[in-house]
């Protein structure tokens, strides 16, 4: 019913004409397409638009004076809940699924580049956590209160968390991945718990095994959830609420007043820590760059062409990636193939400036990306360049050469 009206399909194609708008403003990249089609398309365009329908849906019959047809079927009213909401949930996963592609349009259309297969699938795996835990929030709100202006308040949490998520602690991101298995399992308790309460509601005497389970099931998811939470804020580094001292010290390392570039030991694209140490005897360039930041991003093929120049034994690349989102990182290095170590800043914690969202942007004293940093071998800072500038690429390469040509002191 929802794609039948003309409201839905109004709303599928501005979610759609505005993806693609917002991916033409930006590099004509796959990667950037499939960044911004889960960071923007998906997280701040598609998702209010599913509140408002699925909140619909869940008032659908008594608006098609259908409650008494509904209520005459041999199904218990509050069994219907979850299948109901999975149908509508696949629907905004469609909405979705035309968001992405039109994102991804503008690589093709305007810089006659073709997408990975990862790089979709990889945005719709983003996407589907986040897309869940909001329309079921609205779903239940409105099944509960029988009154679609529920979704207010749902509509409203979703606007609070994502636009003053600067503020807040990661951990209340329920688009961040890192989030899934919290947001998941309050999803799923919502639903359940909304069922076990109309169930309630019903007086339904003989449900069934399985449906007197329901309270129980959304007890435990919803305090699985929590202790998840509770696990990630009490092992991460996130200023709000805890400072890690392994990223405190790694922050600390100022490049001003240093003249050894400032060391890491970070997650690569595999889940593996990588230390700068590794790269000892070594010339080394580190590039910086973030998805919030999407022209950045391009940087990431300077440097690879870079570590393709030079033999590995002599220069090592590596660059970090400064994003409050964990799988960032892994997802764009399989998607471009990026065979040296991208490594995530855990402790990032996006605050719209790039000097304060994280430990290794306060210790480089960042003022923007995308840079690339050389040191020599014995690791000392030699020189900055803008990968992107009108010789970025022949600036970096002279740069390796001359840290190649600088002696390395006696120990």
């Amino acid at each position: 019913m929802t794609l039948r009206e003309r409201a839905g399909w109004g709303a599928l194609v501005a979610a759609s004409v505005l993806a693609f708008a917002d991916a033409a403003l930006r590099p004509w990249t796959p990667i950037v397409g499939g960044l911004r089609a889960s960071t923007f398309g998906g997280a701040l365009v598609l998702a209010p638009l599913a509140i408002v329908f699925v909140a619909g849906a869940a008032r659908r019959d008594e608006a098609v004076s259908a409650s008494d047809m509904v209520g005459s079927r041999p199904y218990p009213g509050h069994a219907l809940l979850l299948p109901r909401f999975a149908a509508n949930y696949a629907v905004a996963l469609l909405g979705y699924l035309l968001v992405i592609v039109c994102s991804l349009l503008p690589s093709l259309l305007l810089g006659g580049k073709v997408a990975s297969p990862l790089t979709p699938l990889h945005a719709l795996v983003r996407g589907l956590v986040p897309l869940f835990y909001v329309t079921a929030l609205a779903f239940c709100a409105v099944t509960l209160a029988r009154n679609v202006l529920a979704a207010a308040v749902v509509a409203v949490y979703w606007l609070f968390v994502l636009l003053w998520g600067d503020f807040l602690a990661r951990i209340f991101d329920f688009t961040l991945t890192q989030n899934w298995p919290t947001y998941a399992a309050l999803g799923l308790a919502a639903l359940l718990g909304t069922m076990a309460i109309r169930r309630r509601l019903e007086r339904v005497v003989t449900p069934g095994r399985w449906s007197k389970l329901l309270p129980g099931a959304a007890v435990t998811l919803l305090v699985f959830g929590l202790l998840g939470a509770w696990h990630r804020v009490a092992h991460s580094h996130d200023k709000p609420l805890r400072q890690d001292p392994l990223m405190l010290n790694m922050a600390a390392q100022y490049l001003k007043g240093n003249p050894r570039l400032p060391g890491f030991w970070l997650p690569d694209q595999h889940g593996r820590g990588f230390r700068m140490a590794s790269a000892q005897g070594r010339v080394v360039a580190v590039a910086f760059w973030s998805p919030h930041v999407p022209r950045s991003v391009p940087a990431l093929d300077v440097l690879r062409e870079a570590s393709r120049e030079f033999p590995a034994d002599q220069v090592a690349c590596m660059a970090v990636a400064l994003s409050n989102d964990h799988a960032l990182s892994p997802h764009v290095a399989a998607e471009g193939g990026y065979d040296f170590p991208l490594v995530s800043d855990i402790g990032t914690h996006y605050a719209g400036n790039v000097k304060d969202c994280g430990p290794m942007a306060e210790a480089y004293v960042l003022g923007d990306v995308p840079y690339v940093y050389v040191t020599d071998r014995a690791r000392r800072f030699t020189s900055m360049v803008d990968p992107l500038g009108p010789d970025g690429r022949e600036q970096l390469r002279i740069a390796i050469q001359q840290a190649l040509s600088i002696p390395v002191p006696p120990p």
